[in-house]
């Protein structure tokens, strides 16, 4: 994260108070979702500029979509007025109110809410379709170019020969960030068994994360929750939504703007990984649209849904991802073969002698079918493997 210490540092000084006394300092409290927040003590020279970048960080409401109420009485001044120059409502803490709306809460997926009725995920069935429209794209092409340039991968831990690679989301995949106020510790916002489902894949995966949050957030969080020195496993490199970016699709016949995450960027980088060695997982379909056969959409998770933590999600991935890296390390053995598998999809060939790849679906029923052999199986240790039942390690 070196590359991004400037912006810690930046809001270090922010909220750094005057070693001359309180008298050079001011406290803020912020409303916020019917909750009050209490800033940092913060330095009469800093501006309303900072306070939205702190505000950012602290809420993960983007500064282009905050509105600050009651900090001052009339229109809120630009972001270049410092504090000193305001006068402020109330005493201290002086209170006031933040509108705004994380990214994380302006699409919801219908998958994730409990009072709809049972429908088909048709948003996900076209983007074989939509890629390949996407592709002949100039304009999309440019973005992707542009992003690509200007995004800096910092590696954290080197690729290790040989390995196939497997891009996480982190928020409702991984995680649940949401209500984090309320946490006792926040190692309640992990997935259950987590850190389990990481160190099995790590034995056949690079590990990346990219998420769709703030940078500073995303690199708190994953410290606090010991995601960058677990002995167990290593993260290879962290990418956040300034790797994004927007594109529009079509749902039910009309246009449909949303982000996405290119995994083209990261071939673009690692020429060793390309879409016949790479899965992404993540709970929004839509963040893979421009890599359908890459994709693994798997269920999000809440933790108010799940307060007893019986969520199996990442047991039953990690039993698929383990199957599907085995038959990938088969297939690289037979290929003289007339039909292989890759370890994204099932690939063969048809009457023409031409490739004929499809994308992932279906894992969830792979994956269980996997589980059911095992319970079936008198064996003991390892992992289920091209096919083969055998017992998994305990952790999972």
């Amino acid at each position: 994260f070196s590359h991004r210490d400037g912006g810690v540092q930046r809001m270090n000084s922010i909220s750094h108070a005057n070693s001359t006394g309180a008298v050079d300092t001011v406290e803020l409290k912020v409303k916020f979702q019917g909750k009050f927040i209490l800033l940092p003590p913060l330095s009469r020279s800093s501006t309303i500029g900072e306070i939205k970048l702190l505000l950012e960080d602290t809420t993960l409401v983007p500064i282009c979509r905050q509105k600050l109420i009651g900090l001052v009485k009339g229109k809120l001044p630009d972001d270049e007025m410092m504090i000193r120059d305001l006068v402020l409502k109330g005493k201290a803490p002086h209170q006031f109110t933040l509108l705004g709306t994380p990214d994380s809460q302006l699409l919801v997926d219908p998958a994730d809410r409990d009072d709809l009725p049972e429908v088909v995920d048709d948003f996900n069935l076209n983007f074989v379709e939509f890629s390949t429209s996407w592709h002949r794209s100039r304009r999309n092409a440019r973005k992707l170019a542009e992003f690509t340039a200007k995004t800096d991968i910092s590696v954290i831990s080197e690729p290790r020969p040989g390995k196939q690679l497997l891009v996480l989301d982190l928020d409702h995949t991984l995680l649940d960030f949401s209500k984090h106020g309320q946490l006792q510790n926040t190692m309640e916002m992990q997935r259950p068994y987590l850190d389990e489902f990481l160190s099995a894949v790590f034995t056949s995966y690079d590990l990346v994360i990219w998420s769709q949050t703030s940078w500073r957030w995303l690199e708190v969080k994953m410290t606090e929750l010991g995601m960058l020195n677990n002995p167990r496993y290593r993260i290879c490199f962290v990418l956040d939504k300034t790797s994004m970016f927007s594109i529009i699709s079509q749902r039910k016949g009309k246009d449909f703007k949303h982000q996405v995450k290119p995994l083209q960027l990261i071939w673009s980088k690692f020429a060793h990984w390309s879409a016949e060695n790479t899965f992404h997982v993540d709970d929004l379909g839509r963040n893979f649209a421009l890599n359908p056969s890459c994709g693994v959409k798997i269920r999000a998770y809440y933790r108010a849904k799940d307060p007893m933590g019986e969520d199996r999600e990442l047991p039953l991935l990690a039993a698929y991802l383990l199957f599907r890296a085995n038959q990938a390390s088969s297939s690289s053995d037979q290929a003289s073969t007339s039909t292989t598998t890759t370890v994204g999809r099932t690939s063969s060939h048809d009457v023409t002698g031409h490739d004929v790849t499809y994308d992932v679906r279906g894992w969830r029923a792979i994956a269980e079918k996997l589980v059911q052999e095992l319970a079936s199986s008198q064996r003991q240790g390892g992992t289920v493997m091209g096919g083969a039942a055998s017992e998994p390690p305990d952790s999972l």
